[in-house]
């Protein structure tokens, strides 16, 4: 009882210097139940994500539930419409589409239901979006950062950059979180003077189809100067595709987001020279804890996360420890 007032107290804390206070329906603690709608599936990044929110929903003694679509937006919207019917406590959803949440957070919320965003956002924020507010990661930023640390590196090379070409690799294209990363990246090209690139479509969420489809890219595009894994699977399944094709560390500048188990490996063994964590356990985590908080007190903070490069032998020691108990 202790630890879960110490929780408690600090982040009421938080809430007052970061967030807005606003009113909200009463409940009594113990008998919230919170929603996640997401576009994930059964993957590395989105098994730290579930944990988060697990261990907070243990914390507050209250019940989350998780739906993960494999990035079919049909479903995930229609999970969105069985949650507003079930007229849950709360919804965590992931806003992966600039338009068709609109209507459909409008009418969670017109029924009393809070709905915050995690992990993906309108791109004009609460200005594109009636969500109550946002946790995750400036993904414009993060994708802006990475591309700029992995030009450098290309430039301490020695590489011609204005010869280079640099292909970006998403799950989905089109998928909002590749787009507004990828414009971070182009960002970042136009810095360097880099302007030959090309999305590439990994096909889809399944590990064993996205390292297929990296392999063939790498076999057919012997020019790809810059490799980058817009998402976590595609980044996971980059070094291996490398090692497949007979790459050497180095050989292909390559990087991505999202601390999965073969994202760091290709960090320690040098085939990828930086990628940024999300810190995704605390999309899950604040998840449950600012609905709980907005359900109870109406307290309603942005919470930043992520966003971090990773690309020391330090700090993946120190990720490499806690992913084995899914926490980053």
């Amino acid at each position: 009882m202790l630890k879960k007032f110490i929780v408690i107290s600090l982040f009421l804390v938080l809430a007052l210097v970061l967030g807005t206070a606003v009113y909200a329906q009463e409940s009594e603690p113990g008998e919230l139940y919170f929603r996640f709608v997401t576009h994930g599936g059964d993957d590395p990044f989105w098994a730290v994500v579930v944990k988060g929110a697990q261990d907070a929903a243990k914390l507050l003694n209250c019940k989350v539930d998780f739906d993960l679509v494999g990035g079919d937006l049909a479903l995930q919207q229609k999970r969105m419409q069985e949650a507003v019917a079930m007229n849950v406590d709360g919804i965590a959803l992931v806003i992966n589409d600039d338009t068709v949440w609109d209507k459909l957070v409008e009418e969670a919320l017109a029924k009393g239901i809070p709905v915050v965003a995690i992990d993906n956002d309108d791109t004009e924020g609460d200005r594109g979006n009636s969500r109550l507010t946002y946790i995750g990661q400036d993904e414009f930023k993060a994708g802006y950062d990475l591309a700029m640390r992995l030009f450098e590196e290309g430039k301490k090379k020695g590489l011609d950059l204005s010869q280079a070409h640099v292909a970006m690799s998403v799950e989905v294209p089109g998928a909002m979180y590749g787009v507004v990363r990828s414009d971070g990246v182009k960002k970042a090209m136009e810095e360097f003077g880099i302007t030959s690139s090309e999305i590439i479509d990994a096909g889809g969420l399944e590990m064993t189809t996205v390292e297929q489809r990296l392999t063939s890219y790498l076999i057919s595009h012997p020019e790809a100067t810059f490799i980058i894994g817009l998402g976590g699977i595609v980044t996971d399944r980059l070094t291996d595709a490398l090692k497949a094709v007979g790459r050497q560390p180095g050989e292909v500048i390559a990087g991505g987001f999202d601390m999965t188990p073969g994202t760091l490996v290709g960090l320690k063994e040098g085939y990828m020279t930086a990628a940024i964590d999300s810190q995704q356990y605390l999309a899950g985590f604040y998840g449950v804890l600012v609905l709980y908080h907005y359900k109870l007190y109406g307290f309603l903070p942005t919470v930043k996360t992520g966003g971090f490069l990773i690309d020391s032998p330090e700090k993946i020691e120190q990720i490499e420890v806690l992913s084995k108990d899914y926490i980053r």
